[in-house]
């Protein structure tokens, strides 16, 4: 295994700032703003339904008592959320907005628990409660997943507890309390089901998009990031050469100024170094999300830079397919590692690349397949299968124009003489 492979695997994985904005914002982008919309058409179905079932009740609540309470401070939470979102709709909620929403809805909840409190026995149930749960459901599509399931759960708990402190007169009745409990978390846990599939799901979409776009680069490219990191460095030089010839900094350089030269200059040639083997593939497993920690790619010849456009495509599908098959347990990175055979003339590229997938934990005869397709369309291939393992090996042949590309970049990053 290469150091430079080594390397990029212990690096965590950071995205480039010009695509961070595209592959980050699943809420209100790329059919978010859609979901987010079916869930509160949910939410407000059930939460009519729980406001029918209080109207059904109210015959058997005591004389003065009921629900209408809280229901009336539900619908103040509801307003003010409203009414706050439809001000700012180009960002989600304020933090502390969401916040103090989120405490208010105790106050609904505890009045209709003491309503309701001694009446279980003739059936009556929380309702403003229930839909409180009910409440959140929008709020997970605004906002993260997690808080508002925990306060869903909470309130579940305390409509079940109140169920069962009355269980002895209530009988029959705590299952139907009981029922309501599970009808205040039931809703939003769908919701969150549903809203953290379709992140994960778009995200993933998104993140092969982006990192698609380096199958149509030159054999020796650059990356997103290296392509920052350069830009950055470019611009320190320049300010660097304008302050000196603009005469703010005097030759001999002081010695903060030189150590800060040193640093730009070493950093520059590590920058060189490292990208004379720098491939689409490199670029395309360091940039993804996805395909970062679950890769280690082993090609010190860059040899993935002779592979056509077609072939490029299907490699890449298959790595992104083989990663997102489900595995026994948490086991190795998918092992990628590509080589030219050697030829009689040193000069010459081999027109054959060889590429050995070897992939761990994963069921052979489950594998999707277009993940074989993908294969397919990179070269012929052959599969050795082991007892924790299998391996793909794959001989792709390589045009003229790729192999000619690819002398002329070497020759590039490696002039004679060096």
């Amino acid at each position: 295994m290469s150091h430079a492979s080594t390397r990029a695997e212990s690096q965590p994985f950071r995205r480039p700032n010009r695509s961070a904005l595209a592959a980050g914002d699943v809420r209100e982008r790329h059919g978010g703003r859609r979901l987010a919309t079916g869930v509160t058409i949910t939410a407000a179905i059930v939460i009519v339904a729980d406001l029918l079932r209080a109207v059904m009740l109210a015959p058997f609540y005591a004389a003065g008592i009921g629900p209408w309470a809280a229901w009336l401070a539900l619908a103040a939470i509801l307003g003010v959320g409203v009414a706050s979102r439809l001000v700012s709709r180009s960002n989600p909620l304020p933090d502390w907005l969401y916040v103090t929403l989120l405490v208010a809805l105790a106050v609904p909840v505890w009045l209709d628990v003491a309503a309701t409190w001694g009446h279980l026995d003739r059936g009556v149930t929380p309702t403003a409660a229930a839909a409180a749960g009910a409440v959140l459901m929008p709020v997970a599509a605004i906002r993260g997943t997690r808080v508002p399931l925990a306060v869903a759960c909470a309130i579940g708990v305390v409509i079940a507890t109140s169920t069962l402190l009355q269980a002895s007169e209530a009988g029959e009745y705590t299952v139907v309390g009981l029922a309501v409990a599970v009808s205040a978390v039931l809703p939003t846990l769908l919701a969150v089901f549903a809203i953290s599939g379709f992140r994960s799901l778009v995200g993933r979409e998104l993140d092969l998009s982006l990192v698609q776009s380096t199958v149509s680069t030159a054999p020796i490219a650059v990356g997103m990031q290296a392509s920052e990191e350069l830009a950055k460095l470019d611009f320190d030089a320049e300010t660097l050469l304008d302050d000196v010839g603009s005469g703010r900094i005097a030759i001999p350089l002081p010695t903060a100024a030189a150590e800060r030269a040193a640093a730009v200059a070493a950093r520059l040639r590590a920058r060189l170094i490292e990208g004379r083997t720098d491939t689409w593939l490199k670029h395309a497993v360091l940039e993804s999300a996805y395909l970062s920690n679950r890769v280690v790619l082993d090609d010190p010849e860059g040899a993935a830079g002779l592979l056509s456009q077609q072939q490029r495509d299907g490699l890449l599908l298959a790595l992104w397919l083989l990663v997102g098959e489900r595995r026994k347990a948490p086991t190795e990175p998918i092992a990628v590692e590509l080589r030219t055979p050697a030829t009689d003339d040193d000069h010459t590229p081999s027109p054959v690349v060889e590429i050995d997938i070897e992939v761990f934990g994963v069921v052979l005869r489950r594998l999707d397949p277009a993940t074989w397709e993908a294969v397919d369309s990179v070269g012929r291939h052959d599969l050795v299968a082991g007892a924790e393992s299998f391996r793909i090996e794959i001989e792709c042949q390589t045009n003229s124009t790729s192999s000619a590309s690819a002398t002329a970049a070497r020759s590039a990053a490696n002039p004679r003489g060096s």
